[in-house]
């Protein structure tokens, strides 16, 4: 065993110094006091949390020549071996090289032979979803029913491609991820034992990049020890791990609030050129999560929050549609950025569509009147929630007579996501003779993705019937849902304002003070 790698070196040889699996090893080792042990365990978790190694040990437990005990000697031979690998008894397979249902099957035939030199025979079979389907059903019978001199120990990070019928005869330990806490206590610690310089804030950046693995931490952190010659310095280290200031991320996040693509590309701008582009999305994710919840109620969100500033300064300015709609489009591009040459370009794109999609109407935004169609009509009383009652409800059969207004339909429809988003954004003409224009509006040509279209136009037939013949055209200045919304929220925050100038306090105020009313403001308390 090569001690010169720390993920080697600090590999736990009891369950009590496994990290950040308190649950998983207490089952356990209260199972082997007890004498409950099953005949086949399955360990499943994300890479480098401990499944192989908790496999390992739990083995060593049962192994250990001075019995079955939760805490082994560690001395014996048979200790000995397995911390060294070499251990007749403890049978390692690795799944991903031997697929094949021969390898499987030579595999079984051996089971019927006694163990070597100790009480059990174990398999320890690593990436078990690698196995065909055919090598599944040659394990099958002897996981059900092996030999009692006989052990599985079955580690994955893909449990769900297992078969059911192995899933059901295992007992089944999903290891957790580790939070950034463990994983800063547990660097800190070997940080100490090998004798090296760090400051706190290097650990936190570490434990971040780890995406909760413990092993991927203590990679991380022989690359940053190499790098800082000994002496962990943070501004260093996040160089190294292209970690983008916080601040610059809340300015990135603030310019698509506000809808400002020139601010949003020059923030970008300042990003050093290494950065981590995915992980500087999923940090952005996190804080989209937590304006919802601070959007939704303040106290939700802890005041020591990183991003209370961010949040307490924006959550009036954005609807929460708009913020799950930057949600979705935030956890959809994560899995895209692997098939972008440039990283930098799919991260822009991505941001850039947040705010195409919700370009609703501002204040010099306005539709011609001679659009609005006589039968909707517009008053600076309404309200989003009194708009519905504006709107034409006459619903008829489909042969001909059929429901016309398509704000209301829409709701009916099961929309969500892209493609509640398009349908906001479209209108639907009147059919004749089985067939109808959807229309929507030019300016999001080629923003959505095909299969949002696919999607509301199937929605639109099932609902109307398959044989409705949908034709598809872009125009502009269209009376949209989306629009109509905006419309009337303008009108709201108009009259509003119509109000307080007519307030003679407000008046007295302006005079006294020589001051002006802030209409954004008005917008702000109307939300």
């Amino acid at each position: 065993m090569n001690n010169d790698v720390l993920a080697l070196k600090y590999r736990p040889k009891f369950f009590n110094e496994v990290t950040g699996q308190d649950l998983v090893i207490e089952t356990l080792s209260n199972s082997i006091s007890l004498g409950k042990v099953h005949n086949s365990y399955l360990f499943s978790g994300t890479r480098g949390m401990g499944k192989t190694t908790i496999a390992r040990l739990f083995a060593k437990s049962l192994l250990c020549h001075e019995g079955i005990k939760a805490q082994p000697c560690g001395k014996c031979s048979a200790c000995m071996e397995i911390d060294s690998g070499n251990h007749l008894d403890l049978i390692e397979i690795d799944a991903a090289s031997r697929t094949k249902a021969e390898d499987t099957r030579a595999l079984m035939d051996n089971v019927q032979y006694s163990p070597s030199s100790s009480r059990f025979k174990i398999y320890l079979i690593d990436e078990v979803h690698m196995l065909s389907t055919k090598s599944f059903n040659a394990l099958l019978k002897t996981i059900e029913e092996p030999p009692a001199h006989v052990k599985f120990l079955l580690a994955t990070t893909e449990p769900e491609k297992l078969p059911e019928t192995i899933l059901s005869r295992c007992l089944h330990f999903k290891l957790a991820s580790a939070t950034t806490d463990i994983i800063i206590s547990h660097l800190e610690n070997i940080l100490k034992k090998e004798k090296h310089d760090f400051e706190p804030q290097a650990l936190v950046s570490i434990a971040n990049s780890a995406n909760g693995s413990i092993r991927d931490s203590l990679s991380i952190l022989e690359q940053c020890i190499a790098f800082c010659n000994g002496d962990l310095k943070y501004l260093k280290i996040k160089s190294l791990l292209g970690e983008v200031d916080i601040k610059l991320i809340e300015e990135i996040i603030a310019s698509v609030l506000l809808m400002n693509p020139n601010k949003l590309i020059a923030s970008i701008n300042n990003i050093d050129l290494n950065t981590d582009y995915e992980n500087v999305m999923s940090v952005i994710i996190n804080i989209f999560y937590k304006l919802s919840l601070h959007k939704i109620n303040p106290k939700f969100i802890s005041s020591d929050d990183t991003h209370i500033s961010l949040l307490t300064a924006h959550s009036k300015d954005i609807k929460l549609e708009d913020i799950q709609l930057f949600y979705q489009i935030a956890i959809s591009s994560i899995k895209d950025f692997r098939y972008s040459n440039n990283k930098k370009d799919h991260f822009i794109m991505t941001l850039l569509r947040m705010i195409l999609f919700t370009d609703g109407l501002n204040e010099s935004s306005s539709v011609p009147e001679d659009i609005i169609p006589s039968n909707i009509k517009l008053s600076k009383n309404n309200t989003r929630e009194n708009n519905d009652s504006q709107r034409i409800n006459d619903k008829k059969d489909v042969s001909g007579n059929i429901e016309q207004d398509w704000n209301n339909l829409i709701y009916k429809l099961d929309l969500n996501g892209l493609t509640l988003h398009l349908a906001k954004h479209s209108t639907l003409s009147d059919i004749t003779d089985g067939a109808c224009k959807l229309n929507i509006s030019k300016n999001k040509k080629d923003i959505y993705p095909k299969s949002c279209l696919s999607d509301l136009m199937k929605k639109i037939k099932d609902y109307y019937g398959d044989k409705i013949i949908i034709e598809v055209d872009y125009s502009d200045n269209l009376l949209t849902p989306a629009v109509l919304d905006d419309m009337n929220e303008k009108n709201k925050i108009d009259d509003t304002l119509d109000k307080i100038k007519d307030d003679p306090n407000i008046n007295k105020i302006q005079k006294y003070f020589d001051a002006d009313i802030d209409k954004q403001a008005i917008k702000k308390t109307t939300d």
